[in-house]
């Protein structure tokens, strides 16, 4: 075998042994782009998961947040709203009730508490049908004597727009 016959298998030996070489590197690297890919891939799960948690978190912070709100406006509307009736002492033992709601009331019934008290409370009003417009009133007397005396004047009713089923309730402390 000639010199160059030999020396052209050492240089195909050589490339041969180099591309071997350049192809485990190849393969090492494409081995730990996949390693890496990998992991990549198992941190944006992991994050996606977590931004899943969070929004829902969020969601649940929001949805609480708007209940609040609804109950904040609620309250809000109740302070502006005003009062069904106002009651006040207008003499000894005499008061005087007003619809001060800026509506129709309709009244069905007066309870008075305790109630063997209550023939010791009489309701003058000129309101026979039990409805009274805005600014109407009617006026109470207590009669004052020894032994057990009303406690409380209780009113049933409803605002005109209200449903017919649903009545209200006013309290008068006397």
């Amino acid at each position: 075998m000639a010199a160059w016959e030999l020396a052209l298998i050492a240089l195909g030996v050589i490339v041969s042994g180099a591309a071997a070489v350049f192809a485990w590197v190849q393969a090492h690297a494409a081995v730990e782009t996949l390693k890496d890919a990998r992991e990549a891939r198992d941190e944006a799960q992991a994050s996606a998961e977590e931004s899943a948690r969070l929004a829902g978190e969020a969601n649940a912070a929001f949805i609480r947040q708007a209940e609040a709100q609804e109950e904040a406006n609620r309250i809000k509307r109740e302070e502006m709203t005003p009062k069904d009736w106002s009651a006040g002492e207008v003499g000894e033992s005499k008061y005087r009730v007003s619809n001060s709601s800026g509506e129709v009331l309709l009244v069905s019934e007066f309870d008075v508490t305790p109630d063997a008290t209550a023939n010791l409370l009489t309701i003058e009003s000129s309101h026979q049908d039990g409805r009274y417009e805005y600014g109407d009133t009617f006026t109470f007397y207590v009669a004052q004597i020894w032994g057990p005396s009303p406690e409380k004047l209780t009113i049933r009713y409803r605002r005109e727009s209200d449903p017919e089923d649903d009545w209200r309730i006013f309290h008068i402390s006397l």
